[in-house]
């Protein structure tokens, strides 16, 4: 205990910052989790739709990369998601063999319940906060957001 009361505040408020990140990110997923059971499709179908949602026009192979998976994994996977109505695929005018994908408008909406459960959850937390500490906050997300996509994209580093 009182080696915890010699640490600085701000090594304090970074732990606090990192197991609320994390929390987030198991909320989030229980969520994807809750909304592919609602859709009855699996999990790693929500995570393509959520990837296709945000690059609209995404290939199959980027979406296969992003997802570690073969490209008859990705095949199937956006057959599945196309027969429910939640993809589609159009042609890529500059590749004739090649295909864009984007979600449908049920696709859509289906991942506009995401947003609305998060928009709701930012709303209730930052009820009563100023216009400019939610706008740090947003930027500190946003950072930090774009910092993990692109250390998710960088050569791998495994720890030792």
């Amino acid at each position: 205990m009182a080696e915890q009361a010699k640490k600085p505040a701000d090594t304090d408020a970074l732990l606090r910052i990192t197991q609320g990140l994390r929390r987030v990110d198991v909320g989030t997923y229980a969520l994807r989790i809750r909304l592919a059971e609602k859709l009855g499709i699996g999990t790693i179908d929500i995570n393509a739709m959520a990837f296709v949602g945000e690059v609209d026009g995404m290939t199959p192979k980027v979406l296969g990369n992003i997802l570690n998976i073969t490209t008859g994994s990705v095949t199937a996977m956006v057959d599945r998601l196309e027969s429910k109505g939640f993809m589609v695929r159009k042609p890529n005018p500059s590749d004739r063999r090649s295909v864009f994908l984007h979600l449908s408008p049920a696709g859509t909406h289906a991942m506009q319940w995401a947003n609305e459960h998060f928009a709701e959850a930012a709303s209730a937390v930052l009820h009563g906060s100023s216009e400019g500490s939610i706008a740090d906050i947003a930027t500190f997300l946003e950072g930090i957001g774009q910092r993990l996509i692109a250390a998710a994209s960088a050569p791998d580093q495994t720890p030792n």
